[in-house]
């Protein structure tokens, strides 16, 4: 997970300890009073707060020369677009665009919005490059567990055949995203598919938000939601944007233990981990809420969480999914052929410490700025 670090004119090494407590103070009251719509701050920042797709948002525009009444047209457009967003692609929503296709039980093609059937055909992209480790028809299993939309009390694991059932019912090459006479469609080649793009649709939204504010004539932008961030330009104090890469800290606020920070004026980062939201068993073992396509159980390896960098978030967040599931070894192998792709890994060791490790190109393509322990006074 990502968070924004206030601007700061670096020099000694003690300064950027007193910048992380201050800003976890921040951090403490913005978590405690649920942040609303907003366009308050220092002179020359426009910025909005809110929530959506479960959790919040906070979208920062600086020295953009826009009236009162512009922004607050803005504020409307990001707040509908998001809206729009979650009526196309939340499994949450009954009738979203995406829980229609869900019940849609034929061979028929079945018509949807421009947006959803691009982020599907991403979604089943990057299902491909990654070998199923990140598979978009994992709804059933999703479920099963009880990190979906279909609630079920955890009383006791899923029995081996309940796994096998659901596992029966995924696949990602049994999706077809196709044009259609009237516009882009879905197929499914196997009736009982069920499509979940939470996993993309977060970066999705955030590339949008962005790209929203850059066609109104903003060039220096931040736009975080839930933790999955994409900047453009510069921030307040006229330096690239610092955003804070934490450590996998139970139970910590965000923010509370950062690990490093990053220096970003185009592209963007998500993270993934299982920290924040696992399962456990009755001795204390602790299992990620991100379940394996290829086992049907829970991610089961060292990897307690990762950051990618990526030119877009939507691609960010997909990989991040997909690290997770294939663990700190496999993911590691894996990140270096993809070129376009840089993480930050965070590995728990046998005696419960907290190890990370960086591809090759994280530290130049993001200006990684390490958080050192002998820093702090």
């Amino acid at each position: 997970m990502a968070v924004v670090v206030a601007p700061r004119v670096y020099n000694p090494r003690k300064t950027l300890f007193v910048g992380t407590v201050i800003f976890v103070l921040i951090l403490v009251y913005v978590f405690r009073s649920p942040p609303e719509d907003a366009t308050t701050g220092p002179e020359g920042l426009i910025r909005f707060n809110g929530q959506t797709m479960g959790t919040y948002y906070d979208i920062q525009v600086v020295h953009a020369d826009f009236t009162d009444a512009q922004v607050e047209a803005l504020r409307h457009k990001v707040h509908d677009y998001l809206i729009e967003v979650n009526r196309q692609m939340s499994t949450w929503i009954s009738d979203s665009e995406i829980s229609q296709f869900n019940a849609h039980e034929t061979a028929v093609p079945f018509p949807v919005s421009p947006s959803f059937a691009s982020v599907t055909r991403a979604a089943l992209y990057w299902a491909e490059a990654t070998e199923g480790a990140f598979d978009p028809t994992l709804d059933p299993l999703i479920n099963l567990w009880g990190f979906g939309h279909q609630v079920r009390a955890m009383s006791e694991w899923p029995s081996q055949d309940e796994v096998d059932g659901a596992l029966a019912q995924i696949g990602f090459q049994a999706v077809k995203v196709t044009d259609g006479p009237d516009g882009p469609q879905l197929e499914k080649l196997r009736p009982e598919i069920q499509l979940n793009l939470n996993a993309i649709a977060k970066g999705y939204a955030v590339d949008g938000v962005l790209a929203l504010l850059e066609e109104a004539g903003a060039e220096n932008i931040y736009v975080e939601i839930g933790g999955d961030v994409a900047a453009l330009g510069q921030n307040l104090a006229g330096t690239p944007w610092r955003i804070g890469i934490e450590q996998p800290v139970p139970d910590a606020l965000p923010g509370q233990f950062l690990e490093g920070i990053v220096h970003i004026t185009q592209g963007a980062l998500a993270g993934s981990g299982e920290y924040r939201k696992y399962l456990q068993d009755d001795e204390g073992q602790s299992y990620s809420h991100i379940i394996d396509p290829r086992t049907g159980y829970p991610a089961r390896h060292q990897l307690a969480s990762v950051n990618v960098w990526a030119e877009t978030c939507m691609v960010a967040d997909a990989a991040a999914t997909a690290l997770i599931v294939m663990g700190e070894e496999a993911g590691a192998e894996w990140i270096e052929t993809r070129p376009e792709l840089e993480a930050i890994f965070f590995v728990q060791t046998p005696d419960g410490e907290i190890e990370s490790f960086r591809s090759t190109g994280f530290d130049e393509r993001t200006g990684y700025q390490p958080i050192l322990v002998e820093d702090a006074p």
